[in-house]
């Protein structure tokens, strides 16, 4: 059994005399130290610390025996938590700044690690899934916290049902309790939880699947954007990324934004994906047509010391900074798009992933490979595609099912 208990370490004599005050965290004969600030003679650590003797007016003393003890009882505290004790488990859930047994603390707390390694957007998805648990809790617990040991199949069930009912749509629930069940799967790694509590999988809770709910673009529509007539500087602009996106592969605004004059060839633009750069980069390539090269004269900008195409971020800017570049231009695209949709009478609203979305279907509709779909999309997996990909359209359908019957044979 595991046990932790504070102690004089008088294996080092320190340079006033005194020694160090640790805590000894001791399993199956093997120990780790846990350190203090604190440092006493023999006498006093144990007439003070260990009994307390005579410290009614010395603040100091009432002081470092308080903070000895207490970490010596959130050790044993953690101890008692875990379901299967190893140094590991009992390292990880003690430097832990938050709480540890709390799925709120720990979403935040993966959103923090993500932003150091300049992952924001997934950072924001961690912190945005603690948020909405915290609001879960607080709405359904009157609390801030909520236990991993309370996230059992209906305790999940019950969240799920809750942020349907909060107009939560089953893609973005599914996406928050996929790094959930991330969260799930490294405590059960580093043994901090019970494999008998995974409340993921077959028989048990099952996120939703993420529906792709956005619909396409069709052929008619993108030649209604590209032959509109832009009404201010924010429009063209708008515009002009929107059909510079499609024509590149779905290229998404990061990466356009992202783009240099060095990424540039005589016939073809190569660029790696911003999303991919930091794990396997996926170098990509777009053959340039009149269409790109007329954005490009368009848009492009000359700013000295710069090798940026498009005046959105810079070399100044620290990831973080360009992140937030990055969003604020999407937003004022968005903005603008919608304005233009409305004008041209088309049916909802668009964004710029509808660049993405359409170009893939599109090219479905035009029977393309969907290998060479998926390439220019820069996935590695074909069922990435497939999300992206809708139905085939009413004609196509139609023309694809009149073959099933000849009533010609007899």
């Amino acid at each position: 059994m595991a046990n932790a208990a504070k102690f004089l370490d008088k294996r080092f004599t320190l340079a006033d005399g005194t020694y160090k005050v640790r805590v000894r965290v001791s399993h199956e004969r093997r120990s780790v130290y846990l350190n203090t600030k604190y440092s006493f003679d023999e006498k006093t650590y144990k007439s003070k610390i260990e009994k307390g003797l005579n410290m009614n007016k010395n603040e100091d003393l009432l002081r470092a025996k308080a903070d000895i003890e207490a970490i010596e009882l959130k050790a044993n505290e953690i101890i008692k938590e875990l379901p299967v004790f190893s140094f590991e488990a009992f390292k990880a859930r003690f430097e832990q700044r938050g709480d540890r047994s709390d799925i709120v603390s720990l979403l935040i707390e993966e959103s923090e690690i993500l932003k150091k390694g300049n992952k924001f957007s997934n950072a924001n998805i961690y912190l945005s899934a603690g948020n909405l648990f915290k609001r879960y809790a607080k709405e359904q617990y009157k609390k801030d916290a909520l236990k991993v040991s309370d996230l059992t199949v209906s305790e999940l069930n019950k969240f799920q049902q809750w942020a349907e009912k909060e107009k939560y749509s089953l893609t973005t629930i599914s996406i928050y309790l996929v790094r959930t069940k991330k969260i799930f799967n490294d405590l059960i790694k580093s043994g901090e939880v019970s494999k008998h509590r995974y409340p993921f999988g077959k028989g048990l809770y099952k996120i939703p699947e993420s529906t792709n709910s956005k619909r396409p673009l069709s052929i008619n529509e993108i030649m209604a954007i590209y032959n509109y007539q832009p009404t201010s500087d924010n429009e063209e602009f708008a515009k002009s990324m929107f059909i510079f996106s499609y024509l590149c592969s779905g290229m998404n605004m990061a990466d356009i934004f992202s783009l240099k004059n060095s990424d540039f060839g005589d016939d073809r633009l190569t660029f790696v994906r911003r999303k991919t750069k930091n794990k396997t980069p996926r170098t990509l390539t777009v053959m340039l047509n009149d269409d790109i090269r007329d954005i490009i004269r368009r848009h492009k900008v000359h700013i000295i010391n710069s090798d940026y195409v498009f005046k959105v971020i810079n070399e100044s800017m620290n990831e973080q900074e360009q992140h937030t570049a990055i969003g604020l231009s999407v937003t004022y695209i968005n903005r603008s798009l919608k304005a233009i949709a409305k004008k041209l009478g088309l049916p909802g609203t668009i964004s710029t992933y509808f660049a993405r979305h359409s170009f893939a279907t599109i090219l479905m509709e035009s029977e393309a490979p969907l290998a060479f779909i998926s390439q220019k999309l820069g996935h590695s997996d074909l069922k990435t595609t497939q999300i992206y990909l809708s139905q085939f359209s009413k004609e196509k359908e139609e023309n694809y099912t009149s073959n099933l019957l000849n009533k010609n044979i007899v």
